[in-house]
């Protein structure tokens, strides 16, 4: 998947830029491991703590602290997308995921479970009055705990995959 967003960037004239949460900047790492990247992605953020998110992109703290939304929603993944599309001008198509991978969820969580589910914005500059905004949940089981690595690198991979292929979608 990663060559096929490569050349699609390239035929496009597309360069992009990343909000990584989840992935904790493995989408970056997956496409910077092509040769020839550099000339259509520019680099990604890597916040992964909520703090970052605040302090790094300037999200809105009443946000993140809002147990109704928070930092793994829908709307904090597209004003990481908004925020990353201001900071890089090169930049054609920003895109930003934030997730929950487990095992342990925030008690105080109003919404329903978030273990398993991912949220994924992708925005083009020359349209960001539509940006593309889905919500996933994740195939792979939950991590069995605190030192299931293996588990949680299944499940971060999964969620990189599917953002590498809603990016290319997203650039036919």
């Amino acid at each position: 998947m990663s060559i096929e967003l490569r050349n699609r960037l390239r035929e496009t004239e597309n360069r992009l830029v990343l909000a990584e949460s989840c992935t904790s900047g493995l989408v970056a790492a997956l496409l910077g491991s092509l040769p020839g990247i550099s000339e259509v992605f520019c680099g990604s953020f890597v916040v992964y703590r909520t703090k970052s998110k605040e302090d790094w992109l300037d999200l809105p703290k009443e946000l993140l602290e809002d147990p109704k939304r928070g930092p793994v929603s829908a709307e904090a993944t597209l004003l990481l997308c908004h925020a990353i599309l201001k900071r890089t001008p090169e930049a054609t198509i920003g895109a930003a995921i934030t997730g929950h991978l487990g095992p342990i969820e925030n008690e105080a969580n109003q919404r329903g479970p978030l273990d398993g589910k991912i949220f994924i914005a992708i925005i083009k500059r020359s349209d960001l009055d539509h940006p593309i905004c889905k919500e996933s949940s994740l195939r792979n089981p939950a991590c069995k705990g605190t030192e299931d690595v293996d588990g949680r690198t299944i499940r971060q991979r999964e969620a990189a995959e599917f953002l590498l292929r809603a990016i290319a979608e997203a650039i036919q």
